[in-house]
């Protein structure tokens, strides 16, 4: 037996361990999916034959009619026997930070911040299992577990995320109890909130600077009154002119940031849009000429249904306090009515959530409520090609198309026949593949 040198000699099985971030994985080998019944997005249609894809390091590298004769495709060769190849989902407005574990907001927001993270890793891997794979936060998630998702350390969807949310004081993101001022933050100390407070030009323009500076991809701020949020109204206007011109200014200045508004009424909505806002979150008390207005600016609205009729339902009907229920029925009742006017407008919609704690299982029912009034195919443009445009993917994600990131999911049924179809996914959603690698699901013969 030789003797021991120093230093030792690399044991080959150690060596891919070795670099800076192993956790990283290789770009996806080459796969072929052939008969595979496309779902264009863009026309609405199923592609009329069976097409076959190929998907290398990531992307779609072509689209083709799949021929009888596959013999020079040997390796990693896919079967999907007719099934349906639809883009991955994308919900424009979700809250991965708000997680299972506590039944009310008041004792989420009690949790420290550490623990809603790791407990954020189990929303985001669930809502991949739905088929979403790319969600954008609309508050508390942050550019390190955006990272980490993208590097896989953690599994789950493509993360775009703002950072906190910016309120004035008193605004739906002042978290704070009320007789404890503000500290600028909007939390208390170690304890989670998604919002921070900001007052005046001066405190605006640094907390939008510094959620920038934090790998913010776009800037949310509360311009009216909310649900969860104990002392604003719905009916309330919060920011000035000045200060959401600050915001606004300052984002599109720093890189092209979009800045979103959460805003219900008319007047706060008119309120973002005059002062330079690109997108509007909820929308529910939308009237005609507001709705033109939107159309008329190219204004993205991105409606979130399946949250209130949640929150009507046990066990979700304890999650509010009281005066949170009655302004949820307030704005429940006219959500449909105010999809229903934007859609027939043109104003551009896309699909989002708006789901806390344990809520994230009903994700997919957004599906079926907006099934009531709109048709299959304007709802899955909604979560896809739409959403796509908006987070500024266009062409990438959101489609099935060569040189398109391979981003797709199959299912047993047409959704563009019945879209609800995507809210029975233990049913009709066969698989997941998320940069072409299979992330959910099974599939014969697809590459580990």
């Amino acid at each position: 037996m030789s003797k021991p040198t120093y230093p030792p000699t690399y044991n080959p099985h150690v060596v891919p361990s070795l670099v800076p971030k192993p956790w990283v994985p290789p770009p996806s080998t080459r796969v072929t999916l052939i008969n595979c019944r496309v779902v264009d997005v863009v026309k609405g249609r199923i592609i009329p034959e069976l097409q076959t894809i190929k998907l290398e390091a990531g992307k779609i590298t072509s689209i083709s009619e799949t021929s009888k004769d596959m013999e020079e495709e040997s390796r990693n060769v896919v079967d999907v026997d007719g099934r349906y190849i639809c883009p991955g989902l994308i919900d424009c407005h979700v809250h991965i930070i708000h997680t299972p574990g506590e039944p009310t907001i008041a004792q989420m927001r009690q949790v420290p911040r550490e623990l809603a993270a790791l407990r954020s890793t189990y929303v985001l891997r669930t809502m991949l299992t739905r088929g979403f794979t790319t969600v954008r936060d609309l508050g508390g998630a942050n550019k390190l577990i955006a990272n980490a998702l993208e590097e896989g350390v953690i599994s789950g969807p493509r993360l775009i995320q703002c950072g906190y949310v910016i309120s004035q004081t008193g605004g739906h993101g002042d978290s704070l109890p009320s007789i404890s001022g503000g500290n600028g933050e909007g939390c208390c100390g170690h304890v989670y909130s998604s919002g921070r407070t900001a007052d005046g030009v001066p405190a605006v323009l640094k907390a939008v600077r510094e959620e920038i500076k934090a790998g913010a991809d776009f800037i949310k701020l509360m311009i009216g009154g909310g649900v969860a949020s104990p002392y604003d109204s719905i009916e309330s206007i919060q920011f000035t002119p000045d200060e959401v011109k600050a915001a606004t200014m300052t984002a599109w200045n720093s890189g092209r940031l979009m800045c979103t508004a959460h805003a219900y009424t008319p007047d706060a909505i008119r309120h973002a849009v005059d002062n330079g806002v690109r997108g509007i979150e909820h929308g529910n008390l939308l009237d005609e000429p507001t709705a033109q207005l939107l159309k008329d600016k190219g204004i993205w609205l991105t409606p979130t249904l399946a949250t209130y009729g949640a929150f009507t339902r046990p066990p979700f009907d304890k999650v509010l306090p009281p005066s949170g229920m009655e302004k949820n029925k307030y704005v429940m009742t006219r959500g449909l009515e105010s999809l229903t006017l934007a859609h027939e407008t043109g104003v551009q919609i896309c699909f989002g959530t708006d789901l806390l704690n344990s809520m994230h299982a009903l994700q997919t029912e957004e599906f079926t409520i907006r099934s009531i009034v709109l048709p299959s195919e304007a709802i899955l443009r909604q979560a896809t090609v739409n959403a796509a445009k908006m987070l500024g993917f266009e062409g990438q994600l959101g489609v099935v198309a060569s040189e398109a990131i391979a981003d797709l999911i199959v299912l047993a049924r047409n959704p563009l026949q019945d879209i609800t179809v995507l809210d029975r996914p233990e049913e009709n959603l066969l698989a997941v593949i998320k940069e072409g690698r299979l992330v959910s699901g099974q599939l014969e013969n697809y590459p580990a």
